[in-house]
């Protein structure tokens, strides 16, 4: 097994030229507007609009995408009740409901995509029931034809975490709301920064408003809002990754593909479906054991940082230990599951290398 010189990481950012980002810095000391939606801000904005296919009025910009979250429950009313999610995700999607002032109910997944399934979302609606919140985890889509069912039947909202979906524009109008996270651990990135796309352009004007402290006018504040701008500096890396990512799905598809080859003939190592954008590269173990043996070989013997995710499950962390509720394949496939590098400047030679290594640590333990 080979061990790196420098540690490999799950992801690494891509960065623009720092040529191509000092002239648009250039641009904005010229304008001399560094934040409120500003002319880089705007610009962006209207990119987004062209690549996602989504009108103009139905987008809105934020400052990272747990605030975006947040502000969606605000925009949609929705304050108190129950809100059901999965507890297989990153530990902001509940921490927004709880902050938008309801109680998150978690439901199990789907043991093929790991998304919230919505037969288990329906079993666990109530009269207190104001919205669900599907993740497309991985990038992997989420029943949206299951989940508009559960919509128009039990007249909840339907707000999709879409954190690491960026990339499939068909996934950026499915539900009432969809949050996109920019940060850079994700396939694209604006150093930080969170969109939503929503279906009634009328939240808008709204979200705009509850971005800049709910300042409606010079002379008048009408809620409390929160400061959740993108600034000029995250619109500008934004840009600027937006015009490469042609080139980042590609060499996501390489990698994936690379991993796959590799995996082929060993049983004990399931890649996982792969989603549109190739986000992740999940893989499942036989059992947690196993899972546990390769993750600590890989830091170890290899200096290569995979990480678990999701585990522990939400309901493990102490705030949400009272919630919890039986979500057996969640459970199961949150100890066997590993998320394994992916990013635009890993080598092909370097995924050979890594996939080996933790075909060899199964055969070493069996």
């Amino acid at each position: 097994m080979k061990r790196f010189d420098q540690p490999i990481y799950v992801t690494r950012p891509y960065l623009p030229a720092l040529e191509d980002f000092q002239k648009g810095c250039a641009e904005i000391w010229a304008n001399q507007w560094l934040s409120n939606n500003g002319p880089m801000a705007r610009r962006f904005h209207d990119a987004l609009s062209a690549y996602m296919g989504v009108p103009a009025t139905n987008l809105a910009l934020f400052a990272n995408g747990t605030l975006s979250l947040e502000l969606a429950f605000a925009a949609l009313g929705i304050s108190s009740g129950e809100v059901i999610t999965t507890p297989f995700t990153f530990v902001a999607t509940a921490h927004a409901i709880v902050r938008a002032g309801a109680t998150p109910v978690f439901a199990d997944i789907d043991p093929n995509t790991l998304c919230l399934s919505p037969e288990a979302a329906e079993r666990a609606i109530t009269p207190r029931t104001r919205a669900i919140v599907p993740v497309h985890v991985y990038g992997n889509p989420c029943d949206v034809a299951g989940f508009q069912r559960l919509a128009d039947q039990y007249s909840v909202k339907i707000v999709y975490d879409a954190a690491h979906a960026f990339g499939i524009p068909s996934l950026a109008t499915a539900g009432d709301v969809s949050m996109f996270s920019f940060h850079p651990t994700k396939l694209f990135h604006s150093a930080e920064g969170g969109l939503l796309v929503f279906r009634d352009p009328s939240l808008q004007e709204r979200l705009f408003e509850l971005r800049n402290f709910a300042i409606h006018s010079e002379t008048e504040c009408t809620a409390v809002g929160t400061n959740a701008k993108m600034n000029e500096f995250q619109a500008l890396m934004g840009l600027l990754c937006l015009e490469r990512m042609p080139a980042l799905l590609a060499r996501r598809r390489e990698i994936h593909d690379a991993y796959a080859a590799a995996f082929d003939g060993h049983p004990s190592v399931r890649l996982l479906p792969h989603s549109l954008n190739r986000a992740y590269v999940p893989v499942l173990f036989p059992d947690f054991a196993t899972r546990e043996r390769v993750y600590n070989g890989l830091r170890d013997q290899c200096n290569v940082f995979a990480r678990r995710y999701f585990y522990p499950l939400l309901t493990d962390f102490p705030p949400y230990a009272a919630s919890r509720t039986s979500c057996p394949v969640a459970e199961d496939l949150s100890r066997r599951v590993l998320t394994l590098p992916t990013y635009h400047s890993l080598s092909l030679p370097t995924v050979h290398s890594i996939a080996r290594s933790i075909v060899q640590m199964i055969k070493d333990c069996q």
